[in-house]
């Protein structure tokens, strides 16, 4: 593991991670990585949650993952949790990065496969091209095929998305052997993203934009691959994705956190017959002040700033959808994500890491519910409402 600075360190080591082990399954032998627990100590260890396994009691569990650029491994974390607890999930959502590891996850892939998977990434080049770390090259050189080739909705982004998409189908082919449809997946899925149309004009018939839900049950037959690249198309960053003729950007300035799509699939009866919990995962900054250290690249505070926009929807959301007398109950979980930008890629181990140890602290014991509690009483003061 990549050293970490001290205030880096402080915090993964809040709390005991107890089952903690980079890229190895949980029944396995401990390593130099980390350690794993099994019998007696693994069950005392699980006791530490009995609260919200309490909760979660005969109902049907969801997990919800939010956008987040490169913090994306961090929603590995929540999953290595939920195994080691042995959380059965009936659906998974996710919004631009929780849409890659959602995504992958209902594919198949097991959490020791994504922790392998995240930590083999070496270069930001894997992710995003040549020059990655240098926004301004890859704008200069941008323009210059546009002025060649004339502007299209595919040229309108620093980062070309394919090269994102391609890394995702490699990850799909050898983990699966092919990319999957929706339709094929082995947990039901969504991911979240927004139509801007299809780029022509339509001289007294103007187009509409609207939120897009890729899912198993509503678009069986569209790749996975090409719906996590729409998912995932950070608006004025990466290239917006074109399927069957329409372009689509990130899901994120709709919604952050998939927590209302997951709300109304069981509002609708459609999916889930019974209570439902779900368990939402916001990368977002949570309205912490960004600080000279934070911002590798002007990119970051492009992405600081959608995170603001997004928190406020996920708050809105927040209010609607936590309904425990109705059924629907959100457990929300915030693991600090400030100290990776778009580009540090050498920070992932220390990411993975710091998630799982949040996940932990917010998790265990009877104030599981905390984090949903205070975001929920800042809308209500927002409102001026002092109660539901």
């Amino acid at each position: 593991m990549h050293s970490a600075a001290p205030e880096d360190s402080a915090l993964v080591n809040t709390v005991d991670a107890g089952c903690f082990a980079l890229a190895r399954q949980p029944q396995e032998a401990p390593g130099p990585a980390g350690r794993t627990l099994e019998g007696e100590d693994l069950e005392r260890w699980r006791r530490r949650f009995g609260p919200f396994l309490k909760h979660i009691r005969k109902k049907r569990v969801v997990l919800a993952l939010s956008g987040g650029g490169l913090a994306f491994p961090c929603h590995v974390s929540t999953l290595r949790v939920l195994e080691l607890l042995k959380v059965p999930l009936s659906a998974v959502y996710g919004t631009s990065a929780g849409a890659v590891i959602g995504g992958l996850y209902a594919a198949g892939l097991s959490t020791g496969d994504l922790e392998r998977t995240m930590l083999a990434i070496e270069s930001p080049e894997e992710l995003f091209g040549f020059a990655a770390r240098f926004p301004a090259l890859r704008l200069v050189s941008a323009e210059i095929v546009r002025k060649l080739r004339g502007a299209t909705f595919e040229s309108l982004g620093i980062y070309d998305l394919s090269t994102v998409e391609q890394f995702v189908e490699r990850i799909l082919v050898e983990y699966v052997g092919r990319v999957p449809t929706l339709g094929e997946l082995e947990v039901d899925f969504s991911c979240i993203a927004y139509d801007i149309g299809t780029g022509e004009r339509r001289p007294g018939k103007p187009e509409m934009t609207r939120k897009k839900v890729f899912s198993t049950r509503r678009t069986p037959d569209v790749r996975l691959s090409d719906a996590i690249a729409a998912s995932m198309s950070i608006p004025g960053i990466l290239t917006p994705k074109k399927i069957n003729g329409r372009h689509y950007i990130d899901g994120g300035p709709v919604e952050h956190l998939p927590i209302s799509t997951a709300h109304d699939d069981w509002a609708s009866g459609g999916l889930f017959r019974k209570k439902v919990v779900t368990i939402g995962v916001d990368l977002g900054y949570g309205g912490e002040a960004l600080t000279i250290e934070h911002l590798a690249n002007p990119v970051d505070l492009i992405l600081y700033t959608n995170s603001v926009q997004s928190r406020t929807i996920t708050q809105y959301n927040l209010l609607r959808c936590h309904s425990p007398r109705r059924g629907h109950t959100v457990v929300l979980v915030r693991p600090k994500t400030m100290h990776i930008g778009l580009a540090d890629i050498e920070k992932i181990p220390l990411a993975i890491r710091s998630a799982y140890v949040e996940t932990v602290e917010q998790l265990a014991g009877p104030g599981f519910l905390r984090q949903t509690e205070a975001e929920i009483a800042k809308t209500q003061s927002l409102l001026g409402r002092s109660s539901l």
